[in-house]
């Protein structure tokens, strides 16, 4: 079945990323079940329309639909505006691998740069090479993510004195 509640939005906008929100939440429907305003409050959050240009999801709707949606769309989007980069981080393994990340990085970063020199070759890099290129490169930022919280927790550990470098 093919869902007709949206149009397509302007590629890269703001609402684009809204819209793409609710119907990872299931559509407008299910997306108001999951927070505190409408399917119609909803719709005009992610209309485009002149009437609406100037409504936007508040924070708390964008933090309950995100939370049950697969990626946080309008935060990455909005991220991506300010010219950061999101990348997810698990803080839930407290025990460090700084010996598994220095290896995994050295290993990542040989994969970016053979990928790399592969794809350049021919003076061109595609659309399906740009693809890998970036996986590689998101692969590497999250081991070095992970790496940081490794550092900032041995900092913060009492067991290693504050004059060690």
């Amino acid at each position: 079945m093919i869902d007709r509640t949206y149009k397509k939005r302007k590629s890269g906008t703001l609402k684009e990323a809204q819209s793409a929100l609710v119907q990872m939440c299931g559509g407008p429907a299910a997306a108001a079940e999951l927070c505190r305003v409408t399917s119609t409050t909803l719709f005009n959050y992610t209309d485009d329309s002149s009437t609406n240009e100037n409504k936007n999801m508040p924070v708390d709707i964008v933090k309950q639909l995100e939370a049950q949606s697969e990626y946080p769309l309008v935060t990455e989007h909005l991220a991506d505006q300010c010219g950061y980069v999101m990348y997810k981080v698990d803080f839930a393994d407290t025990k460090s691998q700084l010996h598994i990340d220095i290896i995994e990085t050295g290993e990542e970063i040989s994969k970016l740069f053979r990928d790399w020199a592969q794809f350049i070759a021919d003076g061109i890099i595609d659309r399906s090479e740009a693809r890998k290129l970036l996986k590689n490169n998101q692969d590497l930022v999250r081991i070095l993510m992970r790496m940081r919280s490794d550092l900032i927790s041995q900092i913060d550990d009492p067991d290693i004195p504050d004059g060690t470098p």
